[in-house]
């Protein structure tokens, strides 16, 4: 700790609280929009969505996020000026992250998916505007940045509408679909994980100087990195492509039985007399009655020869009209529970449940104020949304059920991604607040403390958890239509593009990136497909909140640097 800024302690404490609110804001923003897609086409559960974050957010920080940190801490404005001053820096960082926490959750509450790249960028431009003049800006970097907040999102939009329309019209509107897509798979699995890989060992080695100076080289690590894509895509022919077909199969029939099962009990419900032998078809399908044999006796087309099963004969005071026997609820009872049984044992479902403790109330509703909300219901109020949906093209079951192994991965694939960029960018000031307060000067190239990235990830995981439904809604649902083949598309082209953002140094948009990928995926059907309104909405509000972030940052800052203080 430097004794010239002890007396700054406060902002050190207060810092790391409002860093760590700060990537809360992250996680319910910017996170949710990586899984928005996942978890609107059913692909994975928002519970499911929590766990690969928390594996993926913090791999891609430990990896990949010290690069973009120092480009991000130590090339937006010009250290130099505040050599002999740090504690302005000081104090600047901290003014930062009040403001993007508060941007952040504004944002979040209105459902607004936001680029937190715009918003810490911009806090930090307003404060070094107010502290030294426009010319302490390196407008050079900036520009880059500027440049890449349109090229992200068009870039994305083009790869997105290559990638699905390429998927469609391949596979989708073939004769054969599933064949098509089964074998694609293993294709797409050699290309996203050598290129995961591939920044892994460029990326993620930078921190440790023997083995970039001695061991790294270019010959062996892209052909390493492809290889063990190209072995995982072979994986999938065999054994693990057949164990999901199998496994897909098993779902199928269980679909069908379910099926046939209800139509059976709609069947017997049609049936006028119980009280004497009595039978309702349905296609090749019948109940009956037979009172002689106390039975109920179902038939299934060839699957199923018949069913019996005995149940309590109904007393001669029970040989009335249907419509009153079934108001008679013991026999109404014995019917359901037999109906019940009988469907348990078409479907399979005669498995043993292990017995679950009783939840209390409080669980229960947090669990439905947050992760357990029925967002698809949500959305669907509004009419313009559930009518591009109703209207939407739909592909064969199969393969749809199958990309969603391809979107669960993608979209850890892009958690990977976001952790490398996103992360760096969030806990950015809270580093330079941390290193400027404990040694006393400015280093743009510092290495950053890897608990610091640690810490950062956690507020992301909390975040999504906890408030990540309220931006889901507006990626997954009110764009476009999302479905696991065109979500898969949106989140590859996304990844692929921030990916390679963070390779370069570049910090990307990840919001911009995905909301240029679903929209580019939405286009390949028609522009009808695409809401456009709510797509204005959401480009408008990245203008709106990068700006507001600056004036506030500066504002802020000027409050606590030069309003007078109390003489002591």
């Amino acid at each position: 700790m430097s004794e010239k800024l002890e007396q700054y302690f406060w902002i050190a404490i207060t810092g790391g609280i409002f860093g760590f609110v700060y990537t809360f804001g992250i996680g319910a923003n910017d996170v949710a929009n990586a899984f928005a897609t996942s978890v609107a086409s059913k692909s994975i559960t928002l519970k499911q969505a929590v766990i690969i974050a928390s594996i993926c957010e913090f791999s891609g920080a430990m990896f990949l996020g010290a690069s973009v940190t120092s480009t991000v801490r130590g090339k937006i404005f010009n250290t130099n000026l505040y050599t002999d001053e740090p504690e302005i820096v000081l104090l600047g960082m901290f003014t930062s992250l009040v403001t993007a926490s508060f941007m952040m959750l504004v944002a979040t509450y209105f459902g607004l998916p936001v680029s937190t790249t715009h918003t810490v960028i911009g806090c930090i431009i307003g404060f070094t505007i107010s502290a030294k003049g426009f010319d302490s800006v390196n407008w050079d970097e900036t520009k880059n940045i500027f440049i890449s907040w349109v090229a992200s999102p068009l870039l994305s939009g083009v790869i997105g509408f290559i990638i699905f329309g390429l998927i469609r019209f391949f596979i989708l509107l073939s004769e054969h679909p599933f064949r098509r897509g089964y074998y694609t798979f293993s294709f797409i699995l050699f290309v996203t994980i050598g290129i995961d890989i591939f920044f892994i060992f460029n990326k993620g080695t930078k921190n440790f100087t023997h083995f970039q100076e001695s061991v790294y080289d270019n010959r062996w690590v892209i052909p390493t990195s492809f290889g063990v894509g190209a072995l995982i895509g072979l994986l999938w022919i065999w054994p693990v492509g057949p164990f999901v077909k199998r496994r897909m199969q098993f779902v199928r029939d269980e679909r069908e039985a379910a099926a046939a099962t209800n139509e059976v009990v709609n069947a017997f419900s049609s049936i006028h007399s119980i009280g004497s032998k009595g039978r309702a078809t349905m296609g090749q399908q019948y109940a009956e009655y037979d009172p002689e044999e106390g039975a109920i006796k179902l038939a299934l087309n060839e699957s199923v020869k018949s069913l019996k099963l005995t149940i309590e004969e109904p007393d001669s005071s029970e040989r009335v009209d249907a419509t009153q026997r079934m108001e008679n609820k013991s026999f109404k009872q014995r019917i359901d529970a037999s109906v019940k049984e009988i469907g348990d044992q078409l479907s399979g479902s005669f498995r043993k449940r292990s017995k679950k403790h009783k939840k209390k109330k409080i669980l229960v509703r947090f669990a439905e104020a947050t992760y357990r909300q029925d967002l698809e219901q949500q959305c669907f109020q509004d009419k313009a949304t559930k009518d591009v949906w109703e209207h939407a093209e739909q592909y064969d079951e199969e393969v749809e059920q199958m990309y969603t192994y391809v979107q669960a991965f993608t979209a850890a694939l892009s958690s990977f991604a976001h952790g490398a960029n996103d992360v760096a960018n969030a806990i950015a000031p809270l580093a330079a607040v941390i290193y400027i307060y404990r040694f006393g000067e400015l280093d743009s190239e510092a290495p950053v403390n890897k608990w610091i990235l640690a810490y950062g990830g956690l507020g992301i995981v909390l975040g999504l958890l906890l408030y990540g439904y309220k931006v889901m809604k507006t990626i997954g649902y009110q764009l476009t239509v999302t479905s696991p083949t065109r979500g898969s598309s949106a989140g590859l082209a996304s990844s692929l593009v921030v990916a390679t953002a963070s390779y370069i140094g570049i910090p990307v948009s990840t919001t911009q990136c995905i909301v240029g990928a679903v929209s580019g995926v939405g286009l390949v059907e028609g522009k009808n497909n695409v809401q456009w309104w709510q797509l204005a909405k959401v480009c408008v509000s990245w203008i709106v909140i990068f700006f507001v972030s600056v004036l506030l940052s500066a504002g802020l800052f000027c409050l606590c640097a030069y309003s007078p203080s109390l003489a002591t």
